[in-house]
């Protein structure tokens, strides 16, 4: 066993207590639909209240759109590590500083105490609650079959994949994307809170890969495009007029998220293009 292997296995049977607490979400929503909700920049052009009629999962700064509560968001994933301590190694500065992202996520928290948070074991020191639910890989590798809320979960790869492996486990046989714009083609890129328009990229590699297609053999799952110029890279796609009958109707970030909001993202020293389109026609 590698030592990597080893200390993992080490760190399980050190959770597992603190794990056993996610048990009680297996198959909650058997038989369910849900939508999984990204931070893509496609969320401009949606209203967010068409998407209040299942469950949906989210992620980020969701949170800050100010139709959030539109939305029927019971679970909430946020899985960086080490992300909610005052202090952390920025992942954009690489400087030991104060941690003003985190600090709003936690605000959040605070706010929206209905909603079921999952977020990195590497936080349990530093936030606790009846809420507040930890997930870890565990092991070195994916396994399709171990999407395991209470053991091991290895579908942590990313925001999408994790909201994946959480869905699974609760049952859900139906998943729709939005906002999660990787998984199309040709790819969109940006977030809703950024301010401007990204150019789209024609990419050969597939987003997620493994993890869509693990899922897809335990539900059925497609992604909302903003137009039929925009399809699925792997699973099937469907516009938003489509899915809604209702047209799109772009909003720039401004109008969609408090200033007073947008002001502390373009504070926390995440790289965020909130003011500006500085350089968005060279990324």
């Amino acid at each position: 066993m590698f030592r990597t292997d080893l200390t993992n296995e080490i760190l399980y049977r050190l959770s597992i207590n603190l794990l056993n607490k996610n048990s009680k979400f297996h198959n909650i929503h058997e038989g369910e639909s849900c939508y999984i909700i990204g931070n893509g920049s496609s969320i401009k052009y949606f209203d967010l209240e068409q998407f209040g009629d299942r469950i949906s999962i989210g992620s980020g700064i969701l949170f800050l759109h100010n139709d959030f509560s539109k939305l029927d968001v019971k679970y909430y994933y946020t899985g960086h590590p080490f992300f909610y301590y005052p202090y952390w190694t920025n992942p954009h500065s690489k400087k030991f500083e104060r941690n003003k992202i985190g600090a709003m996520y936690r605000e959040n928290i605070m706010r929206n105490n209905q909603i079921e948070y999952f977020i990195s074991l590497s936080n349990c020191f530093g936030i606790r609650g009846n809420n507040i639910h930890f997930v870890h890989h565990f092991d070195s590798y994916f396994d399709k079959t171990k999407f395991y809320l209470d053991k091991k979960f290895t579908y942590i790869n990313g925001s999408l994949s994790a909201m994946l492996g959480i869905a699974l486990y609760m049952g859900f046989d139906e998943i729709t994307l939005v906002g999660c714009d990787y998984t199309w083609k040709p790819r969109h890129h940006g977030h809703f809170y950024e301010f401007g328009k990204r150019p789209d990229k024609n990419v050969s590699e597939i987003y997620a890969e493994q993890f869509l297609l693990a899922a897809s053999e335990n539900a059925n799952i497609s992604t909302i495009t903003i137009t039929n110029e925009y399809t699925g890279q792997l699973i099937p796609s469907i516009t938003y007029k489509d899915h809604t009958g209702k047209e799109l109707c772009y909003k720039e970030n401004y109008e969609i998220i408090r200033s007073a909001d947008l002001i502390k993202l373009d504070k926390s020293n995440m790289s965020y293009r909130i003011f500006n389109e500085e350089n968005l026609t060279n990324v």
